[in-house]
């Protein structure tokens, strides 16, 4: 992950959610490998497809495509929530890269 990615996220986000993203984002790079190969690769798009859990999915049980798991009290309350935030930040790394 390109360490100027929290300098770009300080211009319009506080310290504590600059720590957040950074914290998602790392934790993808665990599980589903790093930022910057997936960019290059197809923009992040297939990492963005795998990390894509919607409503349905959550009520019809369906098993997320990533290999994150959630397990006790993070702060999320289902796979749905904590998806989502690792997709936003995800999401906000892919748009910086873009600049």
């Amino acid at each position: 992950m390109d360490e100027q990615f929290s300098l770009y996220l300080e211009r319009s986000l506080s310290t504590n959610v600059v720590g957040d993203y950074i914290s998602r984002c790392k934790r993808v790079e665990r599980h589903e490998g790093n930022l910057d190969i997936h960019f290059k690769h197809d923009r992040g798009q297939s990492l963005i497809r795998k990390l894509t859990y919607t409503k349905e999915d959550e009520q019809n049980c369906r098993e997320p495509l990533h290999s994150i798991t959630f397990k006790g009290k993070k702060g999320y309350k289902s796979i749905y929530e904590g998806t989502a935030s690792l997709r936003k930040a995800v999401n906000e790394y892919f748009k910086f890269k873009q600049i």
